[in-house]
Parts: structure tokens; sequence; C-alpha cells
């Protein structure tokens, strides 16, 4: 049970917060994802740091600092990469390019934790990489550079949920806890990147009601993706990385229907063909994963 609800609030969450940041690259045209990404951590280390008793977290101990540093580098690469990806791609194209994380998930989580597929996980990850091609073939709107921001998006995803999972294992931390330190740590990193778009975002927000129109933005990005990262380190936990990479097989569908609603798309039936496939990919593994046994 636990199983099923971490899985569906990664989902849930993962979807509200794909919706938002692709309205925030792709309509309203914001130019300071850094700053947005910032502001998130700040909040969320604000909140978990009041919220706990004094001395709960300790970022500079020998402990957190061999097991976090590539945990947040390789989530904020993921966050920026993909708030640029959306840009130039289309929602249900973006979706079916970011569901290669199983992909790399599979051999990422077997090089470092030494985790092994079944046979139906492993063709259900064939039938996502196959998907991934074919929607590709059948794009009307390829963009080479939108494409390769993705599928590197991707890679980064999927490697985070795998050292975030060995940091769980090897230093006995929470998801609460991972939270914490990403946030923390991510922070310093888009410091430097927010700086070098401050210029750009003041003369956004110059123009008549950009101002008011940030803060109603702000709001639910900043909880929503405190939630998020919660919910995505509780579905690896409870789970395993790959497990949590192919979770968002029922997003990127109701994700791809609010895309194609409210953004548009255009693709050939060889496109469609394309993403039905690798939602089917994504259905087969989810299956064959709930057949096998938990590991304690």
């Amino acid at each position: 049970m636990e199983r099923m609800i971490s899985a569906a609030s990664y989902v849930a969450t993962s979807l509200a917060m794909t919706s938002l940041t692709k309205y925030a690259a792709s309509a309203w045209h914001f130019p300071g994802s850094s700053l947005l990404l910032l502001i998130e951590c700040w909040a969320t280390v604000l909140c978990l740091a009041m919220s706990s008793k004094k001395g709960a977290y300790q970022p500079f101990t020998g402990q957190i600092l061999r097991h976090m540093p590539l945990v947040t580098i390789t989530k904020a690469v993921n966050m920026y990469l993909s708030f640029l990806a959306m840009k130039r791609t289309s929602l249900p194209v973006y979706n079916v390019l970011k569901r290669l994380q199983p992909v790399y998930a599979l051999l990422q989580d077997g090089l470092i934790r030494g985790s092994r597929p079944n046979v139906g996980e492993t063709w259900g990850v064939l039938l996502i990489s196959i998907g991934t091609v074919v929607t590709g073939l059948g794009d009307l709107d390829f963009d080479f550079g939108g494409y390769g921001l993705a599928l590197m998006a991707a890679a980064c995803q999927s490697l985070y949920l795998v050292l975030a999972r060995n940091a769980q294992d090897q230093g006995h931390l929470s998801s609460m806890d991972l939270v914490f330190y990403t946030a923390f740590y991510n922070s310093v990193l888009f410091v430097p990147l927010t700086m070098m778009e401050l210029s750009e975002v003041m003369i956004f927000l110059q123009k008549p009601g950009e101002v008011p129109h940030f803060f109603q933005f702000l709001m639910p990005y900043v909880i929503l993706g405190a939630v998020l990262n919660y919910a995505t380190f509780w579905c690896t936990a409870v789970n395993n990385p790959l497990s949590t990479a192919v979770a968002g097989t029922l997003k990127g569908v109701l994700s791809s229907v609010a895309g194609m609603m409210m953004f548009g798309v255009r693709l050939t039936l060889l496109g469609w063909l394309g993403l039905i496939t690798s939602t089917v990919g994504g259905f087969v593994y989810s299956i064959a994963h709930s057949k096998k046994p938990k590991k304690i």
C-alpha cells in the first residue's frame, strides 16, 4: 500500500509541477528559471529548519559531505536543463523524452547499487526506448537542441534518484533529510546562476502587471516544488530508483493531454504511435515490478 501511495503522490505532484514549469517557460516566457529554483530551495530549507528540532540537520558533517554533493549537483542540473528543454519542445514530446529515465536508471542502479531488473521490467524499459525513438521520428517540430537538453535532463534525474537511494542506504538518511540537504546545497549552486539572470529578470518585471503576476505564480510553485522533492525521495525509498522513473508514466499521459489542450502539439501518426508505445512500456514495467517481492 505504501508503494502505491508514494507513487501516486509522486505522479500527482510531478504532473502539477511540470504544467507550471511549462507555463513559465513557454507561455509566460519568464527569463529567471534559476531565480525560481533558488527561491524554492530557500523556502524548503527555511520551513524544514523551523519545523525540526535544533541540530536535526548537520549539512557540514563528514557523513553528509560524503554522500550529498553528487546528489545535489545531479538534481540541480536536471532542474535547470528541464526548464530549458520545455522552452523548445512540446509537453507530450518532453514527457516521452523524460520517460527515458528508466533506461538510464537501469544501467546506473546496476552499476552503483548492484540492482537487477526482472524480465518484465526489462521488456517495459525496451518498449519505452522504442517509443521514444519513434516519437522523435514523427515530431513535426523536432528541435535537436531541445531533444538533447531533455535527454541530458533525464539522465541527470535518474542518476540523482540512484545516488539518493544509495545515500539513504549508506548514510541512513530519511526522505525528509534528503529534501533538506539537496535544497540546502542546491541553493548555493543557484546563487551564481541567478545573478547571471538578474538584469534580464528586472527588465521583465518592469512590464505592466508582471510583479503581481510573479508573486501569484511563486506561491504554488514553491509549495509544489517542496512537496515534489519529498514525494520523489519517498517513492524512491519504498520502491527503487527505476520504479520512480517509470512511475511518471501515468503523469506523462495526463500531462500530454493537458499539454495538447493548453500549449498545442504537432505529431504525425508515427509520432502518436511512439507516444502510445512508450506509455505501454511504462505500464508493462509497473505490472512486472508489482509482482516483484520487496527486499528487506
